[in-house]
């Protein structure tokens, strides 16, 4: 894995536009942003909160918020992607990811503010991850989502993901890409010298196939067994 200056975190911020042109920020997540990201959550309709969080809550849980809050706790972050309003910086959409470097593996969950469906965030959302997951190494990507999140489907596969049953959840379903990138493809700048750092890692990672995990590692989301955690994706 690429290791990053947590130190300057900001240094790996991007932007993203809205299919209607929409100016979108997209940085990592820190301690200050505690309270904003969790009346972004309080703020999302009951029905995306199930599916991002694949259950009833109505907000994060202390334990959690504080994970989601603290970048780089065991290669894992939270991204927000926020808009300027009137002077001041509204969420409009989040990400948590991790870097799994047993094998490779980048795991990640999204969702975007209700206001904001329709207008193409979740799909630039995703190309940013991809993008983040070729300059920390990664072979491939995955996501979990229930099965009745259908635009969250409908999205995965336009972007090229391949679905599978989930391993231990029968009310999910998994979907999967390799990395495509080669380092000087990245398109967000910020990342392109995390990758170009390790060009002979990059190459030699190009040509093996991702095969997907056996299991989600559950960093990332609520599971049956561990609600500490948060990881399914919702468009």
């Amino acid at each position: 894995m690429t290791k990053l200056r947590l130190d300057d975190i900001q240094r790996y911020s991007d932007l993203i536009r809205s299919r209607r042109g929409d100016a979108i920020t997209l940085r990592i997540a820190g301690a200050p942003d505690a309270e904003a990201l969790q009346a972004y959550v309080r703020s999302l309709s009951p029905r995306s909160r199930a599916n991002r969080f694949l259950g009833g809550i109505s907000e994060l849980p202390k334990a959690v918020l504080d994970d989601f809050t603290r970048p780089g706790e065991g290669d894992r972050f939270t991204l927000l992607a926020t808009i300027m309003v009137d002077g001041s910086e509204q969420i409009i959409g989040e990400a948590r990811y991790a870097f799994h470097a047993e094998d490779d593996a980048f795991e990640f969950g999204l969702s975007v503010q209700d206001r904001w469906h329709g207008r193409g965030v979740g799909a630039a959302l995703m190309t940013n991850l991809e993008c983040r997951a070729a300059a920390l190494g990664a072979v491939g990507l995955f996501a979990d989502t229930l099965r009745t999140n259908y635009v969250m489907i409908a999205l995965a596969r336009k972007s090229g993901y391949g679905l599978l049953r989930h391993p231990d959840d029968w009310k999910l379903l998994r979907f999967e890409k390799q990395v495509a990138y080669a380092p000087a493809e990245i398109p967000c700048a910020s990342w392109r010298l995390a990758a170009l750092a390790q060009p002979s890692l990059r190459a030699a990672k190009g040509d093996e196939a991702f095969h997907g995990r056996a299991s989600g590692s559950g960093l990332l989301g609520f599971t049956r067994n561990d609600e500490r955690r948060i990881h399914t994706p919702q468009s």
